[in-house]
């Protein structure tokens, strides 16, 4: 009896704050998708580069309306393929990833919303990446974001562009860029 009465109170404390949520303009949901990573260098020395294809799982909070703040919170692994002195190298990265946008619903009804939003993006990498043993991989990088998506209800839909503003390996003047195309579902 005293499980099914604390059951009822998590579920009515979990529906409390989900019109809580929804009156004051705040959602916050659960997203997954694939990326495709590359890391860009006018460093001559580096050749044959490709990127490759990765994932991120996440959460993430939107704050406001029509004009709104999303902060994420999310795993990122990707990799990347180059050439350097006749070896090639496959560094892989598994990282946390915060990007902190400010976006614009430029078509926003209950059912649908068209948005663009952009922002700092910020990385710390949770492994050491393999590369040349003289050029090292920095664990914290900077960036900026892009982003355009869609909801149709609580279905969220984005797409993705993030480029590194500070280097990932100063060394071989490496910057990442990422093109993420993610789906997730607003909880509240």
């Amino acid at each position: 009896m005293k499980t099914n009465k604390f059951y009822l109170m998590i579920a009515i404390i979990m529906v409390s704050i989900s019109v809580k949520a929804q009156q004051s303009g705040v959602n916050f949901g659960l997203k997954a998708g694939i990326n495709y990573a590359t890391l860009p260098t006018s460093f001559k020395e580096v050749k044959e580069k490709e990127g490759k294809a990765g994932y991120n799982i996440g959460v993430f909070a939107r704050v406001g309306d029509a004009l709104y703040f999303q902060p994420e919170l999310n795993y990122t692994a990707f990799k990347s393929e180059y050439s350097y002195n006749s070896k090639v190298y496959t560094p892989k990265f598994k990282q946390v990833n915060i990007p902190l946008m400010v976006g614009y619903k430029i078509i926003n009804t209950e059912a649908l919303n068209f948005r663009i939003s952009a922002g700092p993006d910020l990385s710390y990498s949770l492994n050491k990446a393999a590369g040349p043993a003289q050029f090292d991989y920095k664990k914290f990088t900077a960036g900026g974001v892009v982003n355009a998506g869609v909801d149709i209800g609580s279905l969220t839909i984005d797409a993705r562009y993030s480029r590194g503003l500070t280097k990932i390996n100063k060394g071989l003047d490496e910057k990442t860029g990422i093109f993420n195309l993610s789906v997730g579902f607003k909880i509240f």
